[in-house]
């Protein structure tokens, strides 16, 4: 066992070296991998007693007051981020780990002489590169590849040829900023069909920033920002003042009508079917036959429009006397999104941005940059390499057994249920029956991946007119797919992605390869501390099947609200339960929004419940299962960043995802003397859970 905790430290090490951290490997070694109960052996008497640490600054430290601080004060006392991180957790350190991994691939194929058969990853892979890193093709590129196209919202003389010109370019390429943008998705009332969704406006900083009441700076900052753009753009300063101070009205205008990030999760607010001539009467200000035809979507028998009240305001929007402001809108919005892949003068615009937004204070330097963004251009290419090199067919097996363990003891969790009617139980424990589970990678690769083809700049390329191939490709292949039926094999995630996910149009949980990795999972860890690492993710998904979203999905995928009245008004007054419960917790002064992180919520504490329920009465495993889910969430951020969490994220803060959740599961109480006088210590009767 020490062997391998040496061998996990050392690894971590390397990769906190990587992004700018630094920490000590005594100190890692004893907040992973020791017990909560092993540090009481280790500990001072006087320690013992009180059951407590000493931090650097000399204050104590408490499990039955903190159990995130506990486990992770020492770790995160020697986490110093560096100038150009907003954000450290161990999803971004092993996501580094693997960029790593693909940047040695990187720097070999760009090196090497070899000719590469066109249409290779190799050869892809080498010529996205050149396109990235080759600043003066860049520069001299500029906005080539786009100008036509900025070219027919600038010189739109009428509200016609203006949402004509967003339709060719959303039809083309997938750009999306007032009206146009759409997807193409499963069919949410029957998911083995595909429908399109007309899809919301770019709302760009976001509703939550427009109208927080703590934001305000930042939303200066990003007017500053859009100025700044539209200067490089071309404008005079006057100019540009004023197209910044008319966006600034719409972007308000628009926000004010917009569902916030919670709503758009409820199928209730967003599945909403119009036929062609609905959508006529909806958008009465655009001919929307000529639109849905130059789309490339007409003929269908419905459209589902996510944001109704946001597309009654967009169309009170498009009159002639708003069209200026509403072509500088559009303008924006595409330099916004192509600013990353444009001259050196853009992209240095948009990485001050997100420095200025997440409190970062130093930029990353172009080789890194261009190495990211490489791989960002060919998920499905590097994907493919990395399983290759990386992936295990042995913690495959051992985590699918897992999986089988967690879905059959959920179907014990829901058979406890006293609120819930026999019949409602059964279509519960079929839709755990009926789960789809997708770990590594996918048998067939998307065909995406071979669609998408690199033209070097020998051949008359650029990183912008790559860009844009591989937006049309997006476009294509998502096309392709209307009138046919789903395929439920086909994977959305490349293998690469550090994270895990479950679908509720396919009823599926899903675990890339790469999470499949310490410490999430590791096949040398005892079993409680995998219990409480990869194990809480994957109970964490399967509660999403029965979150406040996951629950109105049937067993195959169909949004079917399957409980009775008296179970969903139970439902909610639990789910409000939750609500309140996490607006007790805060962060920096600021409270953590129990609505917008309820479905989250609802899965970790459903989680804990699952894993403490599977291992049960074992106290040693119990200790190594909530000492390794504590110490998987440590994380540290900046204050701009946290504010960024606060306001944008589903999920609660990871500190208290930890503490929230052990403070309202029993069995933590159990194993810990956790006394009302504690931090910690919640009353049994404001435990808090869906699933218990």
């Amino acid at each position: 066992m020490k062997k391998k905790i040496t061998a996990f430290v050392m690894a971590a090490i390397l990769a906190l070296q990587m992004t700018g951290c630094n920490v000590d490997i005594d100190s890692l070694a004893d907040r992973g991998k020791d017990s909560i109960k092993d540090k009481f052996s280790n500990a001072s008497q006087d320690q013992k007693d009180s059951g407590q640490e000493t931090s650097d600054d000399g204050s104590e430290v408490r499990y039955q007051d903190d159990y995130y601080e506990f486990v992770n004060e020492g770790l995160l006392s020697q986490i110093d981020l560096a100038a150009t991180d907003a954000h450290w957790d161990w999803f971004g350190e092993l996501n580094a780990v693997v960029s790593n991994e693909m940047e040695d691939i990187i720097r070999d194929l760009a090196e090497s002489d070899e000719e590469f058969e066109k249409g290779s990853s190799e050869q892809k892979i080498r010529d996205m590169y050149e396109c990235v890193s080759d600043m003066e093709n860049r520069n001299e590129t500029g906005l080539g590849p786009l100008k036509p196209h900025m070219d027919s919202i600038r010189n739109a003389s009428s509200i016609d040829e203006y949402v004509d010109a967003l339709a060719h370019l959303s039809g083309e390429f997938g750009f999306s900023s007032i009206v146009g943008g759409y997807g193409i998705m499963q069919d949410k009332a029957d998911s083995s069909e595909y429908a399109v969704y007309m899809m919301y406006a770019d709302t760009l900083i976001g509703k939550e920033y427009i109208e927080g009441k703590d934001t305000q700076e930042y939303v200066d900052r990003y007017l500053e920002y859009i100025n700044d753009m539209l200067m490089e753009f071309g404008m005079t300063a006057d100019e540009a003042a004023q197209s910044t101070d008319s966006i600034e009205g719409l972007l308000r205008d628009i926000c004010a009508s917009t569902l916030t990030t919670e709503q758009m999760y409820d199928p209730k607010l967003t599945y909403n079917v119009y036929t062609e001539e609905d959508l006529q009467k909806l958008y009465s200000n655009v001919d929307v036959p000529k639109m849905l035809k130059t789309l490339r979507i007409d003929g269908q028998d419905k459209y589902i429009v996510m944001d109704v009240e946001q597309a009654k305001k967009i169309n009170s929007l498009l009159v002639e006397e708003n069209l200026q402001a509403l072509k500088d809108y559009s303008t924006f919005v595409m330099l916004n999104d192509t600013a990353k892949y444009a001259n050196a003068n853009y992209a240095k615009l948009t990485d001050d941005m997100k420095n200025a937004l997440y409190g970062i204070t130093e930029s990353w330097g172009d080789e890194k940059t261009w190495m990211d963004l490489t791989q960002d251009m060919l998920p499905w290419d590097f994907g493919m390499i990395y399983v290759e090199q990386h992936f295990s067919q042995k913690d495959k097996e051992a985590v699918e057994e897992m999986i089988g363990q967690i879905l059959k003891e959920y179907e014990a969790v829901i058979n406890r249920q006293d609120w819930m009617s026999e019949d409602t139980k059964k279509k519960a424990i079929r839709k755990l029956e009926t789960m789809q589970v997708k770990i590594g990678y996918p048998d067939e690769w998307p065909a995406a991946r071979d669609m998408m083809q690199v033209t070097p700049i020998s051949e008359g390329g650029s990183l912008l007119s790559n860009m844009l191939t591989s937006m049309q490709v997006a476009i294509d292949d998502s096309l392709s797919k209307l009138g046919t039926k789903v395929d439920r094999s086909e994977w959305d995630v490349p293998p690469q992605t550090i994270n895990a996910m479950y679908d509720p149009l396919n009823n599926e949980l899903v675990f890339p390869a790469a999470i499949l990795q310490a410490p999430f999972y590791d096949s040398d860890n005892s079993y409680g501390a995998n219990m409480g690492g990869i194990g809480f993710v994957i109970a964490h998904e399967v509660s999403h099947a029965f979150d406040s979203s996951g629950a109105l999905y049937d067993e195959y995928g169909n949004y079917n609200v399957w409980w009775t009245d008296e179970e969903l008004a139970e439902y909610d007054r639990l789910s409000q339960s939750i609500v309140d419960y996490y607006g007790n917790y805060e962060m920096m002064g600021t409270k953590v929004n129990g609505e917008l992180t309820l479905m989250e919520n609802i899965a970790d504490l459903g989680a804990m419940t699952c894993i403490a329920s599977i291992i049960g009465d074992d106290a040693k495993a119990l200790d190594e299962a909530f000492g390794q889910m504590a110490y998987n969430w440590a994380s540290e951020d900046t204050a701009s960043f946290m504010m960024y969490l606060l306001n944008t994220d589903t999920h609660a803060p990871n500190k208290v995802r930890v503490n929230a959740v052990l403070s309202s599961c029993d069995a933590f109480y159990e194993i810990y003397d956790i006394k009302e006088t504690d931090g910690m210590y919640v009353a049994p009767e404001d435990r808090v859970g869906i699933w218990k």
